[in-house]
Order: C-alpha cells, then structure tokens, then sequence
C-alpha cells in the first residue's frame, strides 16, 4: 500500500481497513490494530477479517456479516452496513460496521467500525420512555394496549384462553394534591403502584394511563369468579392507610371489570366499556368495582345521542329559563324567582333536569349554558322591571355548578353579563351547592369574596345534603341559605324531621343569614316554616316554574301568591 494511502487510512475517525478480493486484511489504522489484536492477539495483517467476527458475534450475526462481506467483494452490492453487538452481555458495546469497494480499479474493500454505544443507549431509552410511565416506571397506555391486542387475538386462535381488564381510578385524588401537595401526590402514586405490582402473577400486565388512572390485564384467568377476586384484592389492598412523612393517608378506588370475549376486535373497545363500568363505579360513592354489561353500552349510546343534542338545542335556542316565584312567609309577596334551565325537545317535550344536566356538566357544556341561563333571566328581570314598577325590586336566583365556578375567567364572565344587560347587581343571587366548596375551600372563599365585590349576593344552596356544617359553612361570606327539599318534604313526618329544620333555621339566623325553604308542597310546610321563623319558601304549593311570559303575566296581574285552590 502506499504510503499516502495509509496515511489516508490513519486520518479516519473510525476502526479501519482494507481487506482484498479473499476478504484478507491487508491493510489497517492504528486504532483498527489495536482492536483486532485485543480480540485475537498476534499480527492482524494476512488474516481472514470474518475470523473476528466468528470470536465477538453470535453464530447469526457472523453469518450475516460473512454473506454481507461476500456481496461487496463479488460486486453484487456497493455498499454494506449492519449495527454489530461487540461486547459483553452486561456491558454492551455496539459498532456500526461498513463495507465498501475501494475507490477506481483497485479490487478488495474498505472495512470501518464506528462505535454507536452511546447512541444505541440513547435508543433504548427513548424506546423505553416510550413505553413507561416516567414517574412510577410501570408500562404506560400504548404498551398496554398492545399487550391487550396480543391477548385478544390470543383468544380469537383459542375461545379458552380468556383474560380480563380492571380499569381503576383513584377516588377524589386532586384533594391529596391540594391538601399534601404534588410532591406528597406524586410519592403515593409511586407507593400505589408497588402495592399493585405485588398482587399480579408474572403473566399480568400493570400500568399507568397517567394522572391517577392505571390498568391491569391479567391473562389466563378462569373466569369471572377469578376476576372479581382480583378487583376485590386491589380494593382492600389500597384502602389500608399509606404513611408519608409520618402523615397517614387513606385512599380508595373506583375500578371497571371486563372479562373478555369473543365480542372485542380492538383494545379500545374493551378499555372503553372497562372505563363505562368504573364511572359507574364512581356513581355508587367509590371504593367499589363494577363488572360490565352490555346494558351500560346503551346507557352510553344514550348519553352520546342526548350530548350531540343538547348541543344542537344550545345552538338552536331549543332551552329556555323558566322562573319560580320566592314567597316571604310574613306577607305572602313575591320577593324573588329563581332561574331554571329548561329544555324542549322537539317531538320528546319537556325533558328533565336531570337527565341533561349531568351531561352539560360531564362534558363542560354547563359553561355555555350556565352563562345563557344568567343572560337571559337577567334581561327578562329587567324587563319586567320597566313594564311593572312593582316588580323592580324582585331579586333573581341563578344556580351556578361547581364547574362554572372554579373557571379562572368565571367573576369575568359574570361582571360582563351583569353590565351587558344593565340589571341591579343587588338583585342578583348566585346559588352554590355545598360539594362545590369542598375542593378547594380558600380558593371558593377567594372567589365568593370577588363576586361579592360586584355587589351581587352569594347563597349556600340545598343546605344539609353535602359533607359540611354549619361551623364549616359560617367560613364563607354567604348571604343567605336554602334548606333543601328533602328536609322540608319530610319535617311534618317525624318530630326529628323537623327538629332538623329547626335547627338549621336556628343556627343560619345566629350566623346572621336568610333563610329560605325549598320544596314546599303543602299548606302544612307553609304554616310550620312560618312558626319557624324562616324568611322565605319557593315550591309547587305557591306556583310551579312558569316560563317567562307567564312570570309576566302572574307579578303584572298579582302580586300576592296565594295558596292553589284545594288548598
């Protein structure tokens, strides 16, 4: 070789050399020598370059790199390369091998051997972040779903090798990141997911679909005997208390069961009907697990249907605010209405409340309705206003969810409706439920204290039916109180019914708030709310909610309510 070509081959970066047509070295840099001679000490030049690779590669790889070598020096390719695993099991060392002919007439080829192991290292991390939960280290959602893909066709080849899936879902977990912290949240995600590990066979599949959800697949299971006894080991293994810096913590679950079956095609078929089964799970209170059935598919298809209309009807101005009167139990006047949503459905009628306003608040759809609702009732009181001068001082009650009310732009958003259709803040009434400040209880103080700076006032609404007190409620700047219906319905039943009533009446007073009464339907609700002393009451047996013209036309033609006929 002559000398500028060696000196050519010593300025490579890499391990190199030149074998000829016999696949013999012939030639090679310092580095390339080295590294022959550690792995076969003695001269490296006259020898066969394959016999390296038959000592360092396994039998495969060899044979892969012989037959790669053979078809450079036979002119059959241009060009081979092929990443080669040189060293030890436990310490890999990986070398990008590549083979080319050498340059114009002169036969034989250049051989050069890169080392790549930091870049292998890098690839098998991203593939392995790629497939894991970063925090706890178990798989994540997309590993998950191609083991379930792996088990459903499993058992399409074989009807008895069932599997199952338990979805689970931490109950009411954003209040252990409020009250301990996401550092303190995070720990016991991690401790959540050891005490998992340790109930699964070697077969079942764990992992983390992020924030507090994770998934189980286990594999070859009996039947649903077998699963339910795997969802009942995960309840009562997670409702033993977790010790984080010496603070105990108690957390359950909410878990959705689903035993495979010939049914599924995809994995987001069988994850979509376990997370159907743990929402229901989630209605009974958590700490529960539900088993699927083909029914709560339905109930689901329902709930689609009933969200693509309710949009339509947000749209289409299908939902209007009907109003019912606020009695004062003193003087028999109407003081105040409030404001409900009502929805009338083309060819269904009048549907409930209760079957769409769930579906607005599971889908964030209550944002949009909850600020026409408050629009449109103020433009109505307004203008009942200037048509009757007597209806000028009645006040205005709005429901607000706890959805609506924890949105940052949320008093925004109010202020804006409150100066775009010039109604008397002071009128206004923004009723609260009790779950709403739960939570996050200095935030909803925060709030309230920013709405009652609008000069609107602020109403604990169905008092009695949430977690709180009243030592807890006097907290917040509330103005008044609403006692639930529940109450009110059943207080002419059982002297503690009413004592109950009593006491809630006795105790807002002390804390300097009105009291008004819902759900009065009888002259006997009436008569004991009033010996009671309580302010107000609104229910059937005054006026049932009336659509806007009728309001108008009940305060324009009288403003007394008195008792319905048969009364």
């Amino acid at each position: 070789m002559l000398p500028e070509s060696r000196d050519l081959l010593e300025s490579l970066p890499s391990h190199a050399a030149v074998l000829d047509t016999a696949g013999l070295v012939v030639a090679a840099n310092a580095s390339c020598l080295t590294l022959l001679n550690e792995i076969d000490a003695g001269d490296a030049i006259g020898r066969r370059f394959t016999g390296y690779c038959d000592r360092i590669l396994s039998p495969t790889a060899a044979a892969a790199v012989r037959e790669g070598l053979a078809s450079v020096l036979g002119a059959r390719t241009s060009r081979y390369t092929m990443d080669l695993p040189c060293g030890a099991a436990q310490v890999p060392v990986w070398r990008a091998l590549c083979v080319t002919p050498l340059a114009g007439d002169v036969p034989g080829a250049l051989v050069s051997l890169t080392d790549i192991s930091r870049e292998k290292q890098l690839e098998e991390h991203i593939l392995h972040d790629a497939f894991h939960d970063t925090l706890t280290g178990l798989f994540n959602r997309a590993l998950f779903i191609n083991r379930l893909d792996q088990a459903i066709r499993r058992q399409k080849r074989n009807p008895d090798a069932l599997y199952a899936v338990l979805y689970l879902d931490m109950d009411r977990f954003k209040l252990v990141n409020k009250t301990f912290g996401h550092v303190t949240g995070d720990r016991l995600l991690m401790i959540i997911a050891n005490r998992l590990q340790k109930l699964l066979r070697d077969v079942d599949t764990l992992a983390r679909f992020g924030g507090d959800e994770f998934a189980i697949l286990i594999e070859d299971v009996a039947g649903m005997e077998e699963t339910s006894s795997m969802a009942a080991n995960v309840l009562r293994e997670l409702a033993a208390p977790f010790r984080l810096k010496k603070q105990e913590i108690f957390v359950t679950c909410s878990i959705g069961v689903v035993l495979g079956s010939a049914v599924y095609e995809h994995p987001d078929q069988v994850l979509r009907d376990a997370d159907n089964a743990m929402y229901s799970s989630k209605e009974h209170g958590g700490d529960h697990f539900t088993v699927f059935d083909a029914g709560m598919r339905v109930l689901t298809q329902r709930r689609m249907e009933m969200e693509m209309a309710l949009r339509h009807a947000l749209e289409s101005g299908e939902i209007t605010v009907h109003y019912q009167p606020i009695v004062s139990l003193r003087t028999g006047e109407i003081t105040g209405v409030e404001a409900l949503a009502r929805w009338q459905r083309p060819g269904q009628g009048l549907i409930p409340p209760v079957e769409f306003i769930p579906i607005a608040e599971e889908t964030g759809l209550i944002n949009e309705l909850g600020a026409m609702i408050l629009r449109q009732a103020c433009r109505r009181m307004v203008a009942l206003a200037k048509a009757s001068p007597d209806a000028a001082r009645l006040t205005l009650s709005v429901n607000i969810s706890g959805r609506q009310f924890k949105r940052p732009d949320f008093v925004d958003e109010v202020a804006a409706i409150l100066a775009e259709t010039g109604i008397d803040p002071s009128l206004v009434k923004l009723e609260l439920t009790e779950s709403v400040l739960m939570d996050d209880a200095d935030e909803a103080i925060s709030t309230i204290k920013r709405l009652k700076s609008l000069r609107l006032k602020v109403v604990i609404d169905d008092f009695g039916t949430g977690y709180s007190s009243l030592s807890y409620i006097q907290r917040f700047p509330f103005d008044s109180l609403k006692v639930d219906r529940s109450f009110v319905g059943n207080m002419n039943e059982a002297e503690q019914n009413m004592e109950i009533v009593r006491t809630i009446i006795a105790m807002a007073h002390k804390l300097g708030l009105e009291v008004v009464a819902e759900g009065v339907e009888l002259d006997e609700h009436r008569s004991a709310l009033s010996d009671l002393r309580c302010e107000s009451a609104q229910g059937f047996f005054f006026s049932k909610p009336v659509p806007g013209e009728e309001l108008d036309a009940l305060v324009l033609r009288h403003w007394r309510v008195d008792a319905p006929p048969g009364h």
